[in-house]
């Protein structure tokens, strides 16, 4: 094996933004010669830790189910049968490379394992995971966030059970933020897509900004060979429209509030549709009670042609969290369109003059912005105009990401800037959880 993707979720379970880059790049790389495999972690739990291997679009997909539940929670990254299981799957397969994409759903030391059996890592960082419990930057009051990653910055705000005392709360953060400065340290090379991504996570979780390397991600034509989609007609409703993972992180319910602004104060002049799966049946319900009684269409699981299907006008974009990418924005101007975003990350750097931009969370600034589409006839057009296709493909990033493969295999990895955690604190902590969910659970004195 030449390299092992190792990423949270794959297709056909999830297909958002990273899930399609790593299928993009995997393909690219067999299509050269190259054995390129993916190991995905699982929104499925199992009774026991269980791996799947099968095939999706001619790439071999080993499908990891972890054998616990809540274990997308930042205090419960590590699980120990999982790094069994991925080291003897490592120590079998032996690949050349490891490219790390994300841990969630797998466990907390992928890039240890690897620096233990010799086999050099590459890490890509398609969020803010590293540098936050939450994994998006995104506080309890949807306010993004730049403080330091810590104890003191995080206990208000990281997921809990309620049951935690303090001091739980507290060790969890500190032994998430030690983790995972290890874990790049210990890499070969950690790449991000733009440079405010890099300064960012450089600020707050204590990891040198030298040991990032800006790698925009290539883009794969989701059209080759179709025109831009055509311009709204005078007498049709406007069709605005938001894909990619329906998840509160994204906006959908900040979207939802100013689409029915926008459906009272122009009834009958737009339409929208959203395409994708919720990040959990609760908020599955919510978005639904929000589309309540509005022109809205709930597609679901999607795929290109199906967006393309739908024919939107303008794609609209307000995540409250801080992007780092957003290949949505590819796909937007492909198809042609301006979009709407938020003022935060990435997305607002990448849209340029093709995309109008309002304060992330603000319904009303929101619900504003879309109405100007409908009351300015012209404004879609000049939008329009300086929509610029990407001009970085898939082979020319393919190209750049094997120069970085190729310096990693030929070089030793560079001097560790932190201290690795033992598996002894790993252990402790978890004892700790346990005891403090047995307060809670054991009535009566205890066993008899």
């Amino acid at each position: 094996m030449d390299v092992l993707h190792l990423i949270h979720q794959f297709p056909p379970e999830s297909r958002g933004g990273s899930e399609s880059y790593v299928l993009d790049i995997a393909r690219r790389q067999r299509a050269v010669g190259q054995d390129a495999q993916v190991l995905s972690g699982s929104k499925h739990w199992r009774d026991h830790v269980l791996v799947e291997t099968g095939e999706v679009e001619g790439i071999p997909v080993h499908r990891l189910h972890r054998s616990d539940q809540f274990f997308d929670f930042h205090a419960k990254m590590w699980h120990p049968e999982v790094e069994h299981q991925i080291t003897e799957l490592l120590q079998r397969w032996r690949p050349r490379l490891v490219h790390v994409h994300h841990w969630v759903r797998l466990t907390s030391n992928l890039v240890e394992i690897c620096a233990r059996l010799g086999i050099p890592a590459v890490v890509t960082l398609h969020d803010y995971y590293t540098s936050c419990p939450r994994a998006f930057r995104r506080r309890l009051n949807s306010d993004a966030c730049t403080r330091t990653l810590g104890a003191a910055s995080c206990v208000s705000c990281v997921p809990r059970y309620g049951y935690e005392p303090e001091r739980e709360v507290a060790a969890g953060v500190e032994l998430f933020a030690d983790n995972y400065r290890a874990e790049l340290s210990l890499a070969h090379a950690v790449i991000v897509a733009v440079g405010s991504t890099a300064e960012l996570l450089a600020t707050t979780a204590g990891v040198p900004r030298e040991r990032y390397e800006v790698l925009p991600l290539g883009y794969r034509q989701r059209w080759p060979g179709q025109p831009p989609l055509p311009a709204p007609a005078a007498a049709e409703p406007l069709r605005f429209a938001f894909w990619g993972g329906i998840g509160r992180h994204k906006g959908i319910d900040v979207l939802l509030r100013a689409f029915r602004r926008l459906h009272v104060a122009r009834p009958g002049r737009a339409v929208l549709h959203l395409l994708g799966g919720a990040e959990s049946p609760a908020f599955d319900r919510e978005v639904k009670a929000l589309a309540e009684g509005l022109p809205v269409t709930l597609h679901g699981e999607f795929d290109a042609a199906a967006l393309r299907a739908v024919a939107p006008h303008v794609g609209v974009f307000p995540s409250t969290c801080i992007e780092t990418y957003g290949i949505v924005l590819d796909e937007c101007f492909e198809l042609g369109l301006p979009c709407v975003t938020s003022d935060l990350g990435a997305l607002a750097e990448r849209s340029g003059a093709a995309g109008l931009r309002t304060r992330a969370g603000d319904e009303a600034g929101l619900a504003a912005t879309l109405q100007r589409f409908v009351d300015e006839p012209g404004l879609w057009g000049e939008l329009r105009g300086h929509v610029q296709p990407t001009q970085f493909g898939l082979d020319a990033h393919v190209t750049a990401l094997q120069q970085i493969y190729d310096r990693a295999l030929s070089s030793p990895a560079p001097a560790p800037f932190a201290a690795p955690v033992p598996a002894l604190r790993r252990v402790l902590y978890m004892l700790d959880q346990r005891e403090s969910a047995m307060v809670k659970l054991v009535v009566d004195g205890g066993p008899k």
